[in-house]
């Protein structure tokens, strides 16, 4: 009669309990990269609006279709003709980033909003007039 070793038998269970826990751990939710980045947009916003140029404001960019917090990192790149600034944002709540900043050219700007939040980054090209 063959009688079989217990820790044989229990090995491939705790293998698997080990790999499960390893797997969910990896997957918690409501992780940025859970997030489809088509799904997330930003609203991009002066005050006082509109901008005037050569007067600072504060530039806002509010993101839906993400739940962020102080841990996400938010830069706003403006850029007129050639030139290239590129601005960071603080946390402001309500999944808001806020930052100073001053235009010095009037008409339609382009603001590349960066959302970086774990793996995840996007960017978001969005007009911002100036008078």
């Amino acid at each position: 009669m063959m009688t079989s070793n217990p820790i044989s038998r229990i090995t491939p269970v705790l293998l698997a309990l080990v790999l499960f826990v390893a797997l969910t751990a990896c997957s918690s939710g409501g992780s940025a990269s859970s997030v489809d980045p088509a799904s997330v947009d930003v609203t991009v916003t002066t005050d006082p609006a509109p901008a005037k140029g050569n007067e600072a404001v504060k530039l806002a960019g509010q993101f839906t279709g993400i739940e962020l917090d102080k841990s996400a990192t938010v830069s706003f790149e403006i850029r007129v003709g050639d030139e290239t600034e590129i601005v960071d944002a603080e946390f402001a709540g309500d999944n808001t980033f806020k930052t100073d900043y001053t235009f010095t050219r009037t008409g339609i700007n382009e603001v590349f909003v960066h959302l970086y939040t774990g793996d995840l980054h996007v960017t978001k090209k969005k007009p911002v007039e100036v008078q």
